[in-house]
């Protein structure tokens, strides 16, 4: 484990070109269940702009500088997960009414050679105090139902599994729509 010499802050905006190598690497890794999530160009590096410009991409970076991981940690109201029948954990306001007591953890990935070195489990457990430190409950994720390692990663890290969703948002960016909703109280 290197957990130790890892240091997770957010990602400037000359860094979009290795997060999004970063996430060409998860979408490799996905791709070997053979199920559709992230292999139609999504997520892109627009949208990887979108969530530096945000504040929400967070790297990981260990004591040489280089970066070796990346997730997006949303804050407000997420437009899929409140539309979403699912049993959440937590109140579940539609978008304009009210304050979501979550953030969502969104493309997240690890870089293919800090595979297997506990760099996930270390940005997880980062998001969480981030989400205590904003007074929040809860942190929300969601999978592809054959994505067999993201999901024994989140039962590992202490999520509960709830039930399948569809997307609503994503159908010109994903062709395979069912996903899987996660949440942790924190």
């Amino acid at each position: 484990m290197m957990t130790q010499q890892l240091h997770m802050r957010l990602a400037r905006a000359d860094e979009a070109p290795r997060v999004m190598e970063i996430l060409e690497d998860g979408k490799r890794s996905i791709a070997r269940f053979g199920i559709e999530q992230w292999q139609h160009g999504y997520p892109n590096l627009d949208a990887v702009e979108r969530d530096i410009e945000a504040n929400a991409c967070h790297v990981a970076e260990d004591a040489d500088g280089a970066l070796l991981g990346s997730l997006a940690l949303l804050g407000g109201i997420d437009a899929e997960y409140c539309r979403a029948q699912v049993g959440w954990l937590t109140d579940n306001p539609f978008e304009g009414e009210g304050t979501a007591p979550y953030l969502a953890i969104h493309r997240c990935a690890t870089a293919a050679e800090a595979l297997e070195r506990g760099v996930m489990g270390f940005m997880f457990r980062e998001a969480e105090s981030i989400t205590r430190m904003h007074g929040l409950k809860s942190i929300r994720i969601d999978t592809h139902p054959g994505n067999v390692a993201m999901r024994a990663f989140l039962a590992k890290q202490g999520f509960t599994e709830l039930s399948p969703f569809e997307l609503t948002q994503k159908g010109d960016q994903e062709t395979d729509l069912t996903r899987i909703a996660y949440e942790k109280l924190v």
